[in-house]
């Protein structure tokens, strides 16, 4: 008999005996099934079973115990919450559901609840073990320590095996500063239970924290050993490599993992990760698009590259490697799609796109309504727009449709803020807490709104909270520093920037803090020092050494300046900005052609930095050196033909300062294509409204001018061309009020003098 015959006979097998037998006998045949299943690991088969035998026999307990067991397995914990509730209503005596519930109340932070439902398991089974280790467990959720410590030691020397035992001791001694006693304990659990896989991690974990990184490797290898199938843990051990300077045996193992597993997305995916965790941005990609020749269609490493290329700044590619994605996709409402299509949009926003942004999220809507992701991207569409009113509507839809998900609320939040709606913020912000009671984020953004308000002691209150938590967060601790500062307590805020530097000597934030409150008194020299360290520190980051710069020439260090950006140029052969600061030094000199080198030695260190182009072009200008602006915007529309501002400042000056028709005509045509890309730039309507009043296409240009003005109705240029246009159309009371708004500020424009004589001869 072939596999298939046999398969065919146990399934008609199955379905004789299910109908031959009772309802009795089909709950039981169902439940055993599942249970066969959960323990095999088939959690959502075993999950349909449950269902199937609670359809039979609704007050089925250990039916509802067990659907939440693989609802938990699958991370649907308000799901299985509801189950075990089910199972202890039905059967009050059911102590693994009520045990379970004593759990998910104490991760929930409700103790109170939690001790109870221990009590109630203990009161009718006073030997039940995983209620006494919820008991204990509970002391020391409420820091009760000594409570804590009592008991469990007092179960341990009962001769309880259960490995959560020597996990809550052994994070308990750690709390009490003792890690010594922390790995007795641990090593007395794998005594006890030497096959627990948990024990050998904690174990790992913590002689990866005491420093003693090879006896950490030989419990990851143990782990290996244990559960050959689980490739995390040759992750785990490359990373307790890599963390101690052996980044290539490292490598080796990743690479020996993707040899066995060639074709295994998730194991693809996760070395990925593991590279960008670890700063390794071109190792991730390597791996993904090595995966990506291997399946061409593989959707899951298609979005992860798409990812890497949005995080590092290359939209273009980004957006490319999406739509490439969409058409690969058969089914436009599955879920690959879906997040294709919001990733996306996302993508777009950031290139400040917002209308193709809102088009490709729409799409993602249409097709599946309630969207929860969808309605969150759509939500930032509309904050970005200033739109507070449909970023609400958003974001109420977020958070109705996943209550648990504490971002939504604090968008929500901003939201909120942006119709001037203090109070429905700040229910927000709370409602997010209530979500998650000690949630760092919402802690952060409570703090920030009473900031706003000027309401200090408040915001203290739950910057403190966190710190509390985590006392070596050095970013809220910064935030700390600064809420003293914003009260004008320079001396406290001192105290704690140089806490922050103390607790972390090798990150650069304390030593930036501490320069800029030397800046602001004054202290340059104490300054400089600060923000030296901070550069050592963190030689890329840009905003450190162009502040460093700035101070030194606060100073009159020139000749030090100059040398700080060739010593960054030396050391960072493929970046521009070193280039660039050099440049706007030389150009602060009038030294027009060291300038000029140093923004060529910007190009030749990185031909795609579309600012440097930029510059380069505003310099040329500058000089009148109308030509070479020119050709600077065209090689950086050659490199990036969507580059929008290299369009709209060289469609300008062909309009400005073009000498034939044929020069209009380009301009027009540049205009038009970026106000196709970017419908929604006022810059980008200005310029293309000023071309069409040029060419003296005056309906045309109203239209644009008037919807740039309403953007920016108190810029002095965008007055003055809408001004320009109504008087060349005849409505002289028009073009009188706007080139009045021109005309009255202090700050110059080109076409002032223009604007003037207009404005007097009306």
């Amino acid at each position: 008999m072939t596999g298939k015959k046999i398969a065919w006979h146990i399934v008609l097998l199955g379905a004789l005996l299910i109908s031959c037998s009772g309802p009795q006998e089909k709950k039981m045949m169902f439940y055993n099934r599942g249970k066969a299943l959960y323990e095999a690991g088939d959690y959502t088969r075993a999950g349909l079973e449950f269902k199937n035998a609670i359809q039979i026999d609704p007050k089925f307990a250990d039916s509802h115990y067990m659907l939440g067991m693989t609802q938990m397995k699958r991370g649907d914990l308000n799901r299985a919450y509801g189950s075990f509730t089910r199972a202890a209503e039905l059967a009050p005596g059911h102590m693994k559901a009520q045990v379970q519930l004593g759990k998910m109340l104490l991760a929930t932070g409700e103790r109170e609840k939690a001790m109870e439902k221990a009590d109630l398991v203990l009161a009718g089974d006073p030997g039940n073990e995983e209620a006494l280790l919820l008991k204990g467990a509970v002391y020391f959720a409420g820091k009760e320590h000594a409570k804590a410590l009592a008991h469990l030691e007092g179960l341990m020397e009962r001769g309880v095996r259960m490995p959560d035992l020597f996990l809550i001791l052994s994070s308990a001694y750690l709390s009490g500063k003792d890690p010594a006693r922390a790995e007795w304990v641990l090593l007395e659990g794998v005594r006890r239970n030497e096959n627990a896989v948990p024990l050998h991690r904690a174990l790992a974990d913590l002689y990866a924290a005491m420093g003693k990184t090879e006896a950490a490797a030989a419990q990851v290898r143990r782990m290996i050993e244990l559960a050959p199938g689980e490739y995390s843990y040759r992750i785990t051990l490359a990373g307790l490599y890599w963390n101690t300077g052996r980044q290539d045996q490292a490598k080796e193992l990743l690479k020996g993992l993707l040899a066995e597993m060639p074709g295994d997305e998730a194991v693809r995916l996760d070395v990925a990760r593991f590279y960008l965790s670890r700063g390794g941005g071109t190792d991730a990609e390597a791996v993904l698009e090595e995966g990506i020749r291997r399946d061409r269609e593989s959707v899951r490493l298609r979005l992860a590259l798409a990812d890497i290329y949005r995080d590092t700044g290359r939209l273009d590619r980004s957006v490319a490697m999406l739509k490439e994605t969409i058409g690969l996709v058969g089914d436009p409402k599955g879920p690959d799609a879906l997040e294709a299509g919001n990733s996306l949009a996302r993508a777009y926003v950031l290139k400040g796109e917002l209308g193709h942004a809102k088009t490709s999220v729409d799409e993602v809507l249409k097709a599946s309504p309630n969207n929860v992701d969808g309605h969150l991207v759509r939500g930032t569409i509309f904050l970005k727009q200033g739109d507070g009113a449909g970023a609400v509507s958003e974001f109420r839809t977020v958070v109705a449709e996943k209550p648990q998900f504490v971002p939504g609320y604090l968008m929500l939040a901003d939201a909120h803020l942006l119709k001037n709606e203090a109070a429905l913020a700040q229910e927000a912000l709370q409602n997010a807490l209530k979500v998650e009671p000690g949630s760092r984020e919402a802690l952060r953004a409570l703090s920030r709104f009473y900031v706003l308000r000027k309401e200090y002691p408040k915001a203290r209150e739950n910057v403190m909270k966190i710190l509390e938590k985590n006392p070596d967060d050095i970013e809220i601790r910064a935030e700390l520093g600064d809420l003293y500062l914003a009260q004008k307590e320079q001396e406290r805020a001192k105290e704690v920037y140089a806490e922050v530097r103390r607790r972390a000597p090798k990150h650069p934030l304390g030593y930036v803090k501490l320069g800029a409150l030397y800046m602001g008194r004054g202290e340059w020299a104490r300054a400089e020092a600060e923000f030296g360290q901070a550069a050592k520190l963190d030689p890329r980051s840009r905003e450190v050494f162009a502040t460093l710069v700035r101070i030194q020439l606060r100073q009159g260090k020139t000749g030090e300046a100059i040398v700080a950006c060739e010593e960054r140029n030396r050391r960072n052969a493929n970046d521009a900005f070193g280039h660039i600061v050099l440049a706007k030094i030389h150009v602060a000199r009038k030294d027009r052609r060291k300038a000029e080198e140093a923004f060529r030695g910007a190009l030749a260190a990185d031909p795609d930095d579309m600012e440097t182009y930029l510059l380069l072009g505003r310099f040329h200008i500058e000089g009148e050196e109308y030509q070479k602006a020119v050709r600077a915007y065209e090689a950086a529309l050659a490199r990036k033909p969507d580059f929008w501002p290299a369009a709209n400042d060289l469609a300008w000056l062909l309009c400005d300062r073009g000498t034939t028709p044929a020069d209009l005509d380009k301009a027009l045509a540049l205009a038009e294509q970026a106000v196709e890309n970017r419908p929604d730039e006022p810059i980008l309507l200005d310029t293309l409204g000023w071309i069409q009043y040029r060419r003296g296409d005056l309906d045309r240009a109203l239209v644009n001018l008037k919807q740039a003005q309403e953007r920016l109705p108190d810029s002095p240029d965008v007055n003055y061309h809408l001004g320009m246009a109504y008087l060349e159309a005849g409505k002289q009371e028009r073009a009188k009020e706007h080139l009045k708004k021109a005309v009255g500020g202090k700050n110059d424009f080109p076409g002032r003098e223009e604007a003037d004589k207009a404005l007097a001869g009306i």
